[in-house]
């Protein structure tokens, strides 16, 4: 039988047994003894169990995670209007490096504990890797951000008063700690917790975003695109060559009790009924207003004939519910209902901010649709963002002219998703132009300094992992912030087209309307691609030590 492990079980039971034998030793339980806690790979592996804490997946209990409630995107319209950060906040959660302590701690350590060499070699593999995930969350926040590599106590006032190192450095050094863990992790440890293959699967997701992020940020002048983009296509080719294969069906991902056997997922989150659970469900079920798919999300789905709603002759338009989602890609039939719901047309008490009810993530056997009680699992790496990542970062490369696209990387990659999306595959017709059934074309919505070949691996992105958390990443690093400003794109403040009702709000063309008239958004750019420095961080450093940034 297939061996289970629930992390948060084993994290419970772990902290349950070190605080008992704490105070029977000790007399003090709430103390944590360092000198004496490294004496086995048991006591390193119960250390590590806290890094898993870093996946929210659909988060824990009422508490929000990656998907369906990172809303601010152009994908979805919140509930509430949301904006950019508008002044700069005394404090902020994203500028934290306790877990860097504690990984730096952990990588100190264990020398010193008795086991093999390949098992010191695993677990400083996985320190080095957490520690690289939370560096990547802090440099896209941040940019530039103090690099810390060892462990500090209190008098350590240089590092811990060290102003933000270049972003080249930081990437660097995370690139050479993902790398260490790609080579020297497991090839399999415990069930469904970090090895090598997540290692590849994060240093494919790490790499990608730096690459494209300095491909277009061209006026910051950083070298190196090409060698992140490489790495990244290298990452995803190991991980092709592996025994994961797609799952028969999209949804199966989402709504799933147990993604155990599922050949796709390389890491999950597991949630239990009694012991973690989530809210996603719940808030796509009950009578609080749901953040609706945008028009503009919507309008991004191909027709079953390969083609953009502006060029195809199956489009039958969006006046019913109905008819926009005939003839379309089956990832948008499995996404948003078969019914609008909105204000005044209540469907079992249900409302969505922009009529489409997300349905994505919908498990009628689950034990309980009420939030925080929902246990379907959530996908934390798996096969479909790898092979969209190798097709984006070849498409790339070859953009650079350090790489020979041919039609084999789209066979290999978004093909096989568009092959269960019902889609017909996407043709290389060179010179970074594409085909669909052997006629060429390009999408007149099409941005003038993207290529064809880019745009389509671009919308397959976007429809493959809609609402899962990577879509604004996704504009911050392909310098689109501008997506987010609804004067230049006023279809991410609209939703269905529906009669007029007396309470909906609706435009001249009758779309939905989540907003007052009045409600507007705009992107700053460069400030906005960028998260400003906590001012209460800034006063604490002496004067000048630790720059604001540009914009702030």
């Amino acid at each position: 039988m297939k061996k289970r492990i629930f992390l948060p079980v084993i994290l419970i039971v772990l902290l349950a047994a070190a605080g008992c034998k704490k105070y029977v030793d000790k007399g003090l339980p709430d103390q944590f003894d360092d000198k004496t806690f490294w004496r086995s790979e048991d006591n390193v592996r119960s250390y590590s169990w806290p890094f898993y804490e870093l996946f929210p997946g659909y988060g824990n209990g009422g508490s929000f995670g990656d998907f369906y409630f990172t809303s601010f995107t152009d994908d979805q319209a919140n509930t509430t209007f949301q904006n950019f950060t508008l002044n700069v906040p005394s404090a902020a959660s994203s500028w934290d490096f306790s877990t860097v302590r504690k990984a730096n701690i952990m990588l100190e350590r264990i020398d010193a504990v008795p086991m093999p060499d390949e098992a010191k070699k695993h677990w400083k593999g996985v320190a080095r890797f957490f520690r690289a995930l939370v560096y990547f969350a802090r440099v896209k926040d941040y940019g530039d951000v103090p690099w810390i590599g060892r462990s500090m106590d209190i008098s350590d006032t240089a590092m811990i008063y060290k102003p933000r190192d270049p972003r080249t450095l930081v990437m660097d050094s995370i690139l050479y700690d993902i790398n260490y863990a790609v080579d020297n992790m497991r090839v399999k440890d415990q069930t469904n917790t970090v090895n090598r293959d997540v290692a590849l699967a994060l240093k494919a997701r790490i790499c990608l975003y730096e690459g494209t992020w300095r491909k277009y940020h061209t006026k910051l002048g950083l070298p190196d695109a090409g060698k992140f983009l490489l790495a990244a296509k290298d990452a995803c080719e190991k991980l092709m060559a592996s025994p994961y294969k797609l799952s028969a069906d999209y949804q199966s991902n989402y709504n799933s009790l147990d993604l155990a056997n599922n050949g796709e997922v390389i890491l999950y989150k597991k949630y239990l009924p009694g012991y973690l659970t989530h809210s996603v469900i719940g808030y796509t079920t009950s009578s609080s207003q749901m953040s609706g798919l945008t028009k503009a999300a919507v309008e991004s789905y191909l027709c079953t004939d390969g083609l953009p709603i502006s060029l195809s002759p199956l489009y039958q338009g969006d006046n019913t519910i109905k008819v926009t989602r005939s003839n379309r890609d089956r990832r948008l039939l499995q996404t948003i209902d078969t019914f609008l719901c909105y204000n005044g047309n209540l469907v079992q008490g249900m409302s969505s901010s922009t009529g489409y009810r997300p349905s994505k993530f919908l498990q009628p056997l689950v034990a309980n649709v009420l939030a925080p009680y929902n246990d379907t699992d959530a996908p934390l790496f798996w096969l479909a963002e790898v092979l969209l990542n190798y097709a984006e970062a070849a498409a790339e490369l070859d953009n650079l002219g350090q790489y020979a696209f041919a039609q084999t990387d789209l066979d290999k990659s978004i093909n096989l998703l568009r092959v269960r999306a019902n889609l017909p595959p996407l043709q290389y017709a060179g010179a970074q132009k594409v085909a669909v059934n052997g006629a060429g074309y390009a999408d007149p919505k099409k941005d003038a300094d993207v290529t064809s070949l880019i745009w389509e691996i671009r919308r397959d992105r976007r429809a493959e992992l809609m609402m899962d958390g990577f879509r604004y990443a996704d504009l911050m690093r392909w310098s689109k912030g501008d997506y987010m400003s609804s004067a230049t794109h006023p279809d991410i403040f609209k939703g269905a087209k529906v009669p007029d009702n007396g309470a909906v709000l609706r435009d001249a063309n009758g779309y939905i309307t989540p907003y007052k008239a009045a409600t507007s958004r705009t992107f700053a750019d460069p400030k906005n691609y960028l998260l400003p420095v906590p001012s209460g961080q800034i006063s604490l450093y002496p004067n000048g030590t630790l720059a604001q940034n540009p914009g702030w």
